[in-house]
């Protein structure tokens, strides 16, 4: 079946040269006696080169001066080589072959131009993932405390009621149901601290992004679980106003989280850096009614710096001391890359960032 279909585009490649060449002819002729026959057969030749290769190439310089021969240089209807204008075919032929030859050079290059350009831009992309993967560890390592504090919790409560189920397995006689239930708690918050050492273990470790159905309030209210300690820290009230019924957006779901936590941990910082009053700090989640899906993030800070927020998604700005200036970027290109927008506004009273995803 492959060598068939090696032939069919063989043919193809080399039946380009006879219909460029015959179409040539067919003009020119029609042109009743054209001063200049050259120009269509020369045309011919560089979209035979261009589009079928060298070799039919060359054969479209082969036919174009057989036909010249034949059809324009006297005596007509004859292929004999000792016409008088025959000087005139070979400044035909020669400048043909060049053509060809230049052509195909072109062709070579643009080619090779276009694979490096691919090339670079799959290793612009990993390049991207990796930086997104440190970030997002580095998100994670600052939250040490946060996600210390989330995980124990569950533990507790592992062992409070582990304690519980002996003591009522010890009672005489034993109270099976309450050792039952407690035995449940223990299954439930064994779950969840597994559920919570699974997020943060997605959001460090380095995986291929996968594009399924992503419920954005269950990636915030996730997201906002590992900050808890943060908010608590710097006194900061979290208000959510999560839309119900919201519709799933398509997309890979550590992604959006890295997002969603970029942007709060950008309001948490901004707030803490105001000292003034209220500390608030909302997300909010909507559908426009366009069939897409919006998140908001806003915050009581200082609002956003001077001049353009465009400069603060490009890469390496920032305002903070120790700021490497990528979150914000990096934000942006993963949005982006989802099919969505990321853009910040000034309320007057603190940033808000906006982003917008099309649903599933």
């Amino acid at each position: 079946m492959l060598n068939y279909k090696n032939l069919a585009i063989k043919l193809r490649a080399y039946s380009l040269p006879v219909f460029c060449v015959s179409t040539a002819l067919m003009v020119t002729q029609s042109l009743k006696n054209p001063v200049f026959p050259t120009p269509l057969f020369f045309a011919s030749i560089v979209i035979s080169t261009w589009f079928g290769g060298t070799v039919p190439g060359l054969i479209a310089v082969t036919l174009a001066a057989l036909a010249l021969d034949y059809y324009f240089i006297p005596p007509l209807h004859s292929l004999t080589l000792n016409k008088p204008e025959m000087p005139y075919l070979f400044e035909f032929a020669v400048p043909a072959l060049i053509t060809c030859w230049f052509m195909r050079k072109r062709r070579i290059t643009e080619s090779t131009l276009r694979q490096a350009r691919d090339e670079l831009e799959t290793k612009v992309r990993e390049r991207q993932e990796e930086l997104a993967r440190v970030t997002r560890a580095m998100t994670v390592g600052e939250l040490g405390v946060s996600v210390a504090h989330e995980v124990n919790q569950p533990l507790m409560a592992v062992v409070l009621n582990g304690d519980a189920c002996l003591r009522w397995l010890a009672a005489n006689p034993p109270n099976l149901k309450e050792a039952r239930e407690a035995v449940t708690r223990v299954v439930e918050q064994g779950n969840r601290a597994g559920e919570i050492v699974g997020r943060i273990r997605a959001l460090s470790k380095k995986t291929a992004p996968q594009r399924l159905p992503v419920n954005l309030n269950e990636a915030i209210e996730e997201s906002l679980a590992l900050v808890e300690r943060e908010l608590s820290k710097n006194r900061i009230l979290l208000k959510t106003e999560l839309a119900q019924n919201l519709a799933f957006v398509s997309g890979d779901r550590v992604q959006l989280q890295q997002v969603i936590l970029n942007l709060v941990m950008n309001g948490i910082e901004a707030v803490s850096a105001n000292g003034n009053s209220p500390r608030e700090l909302t997300v909010r989640t909507e559908s426009p009614g366009t069939g897409d899906v919006t998140v908001t993030v806003e915050d009581s800070g200082t609002g956003l710096p001077p001049g353009d927020p465009e400069q603060m998604f490009a890469a390496f700005f920032t305002t903070k001391p120790q700021g490497l200036g990528m979150g914000l970027a990096i934000s942006r290109t993963i949005v982006e890359t989802h099919g969505g927008r990321l853009w910040a506004t000034d309320s007057g009273r603190g940033a808000v960032f906006h982003f917008r995803l099309p649903s599933s």
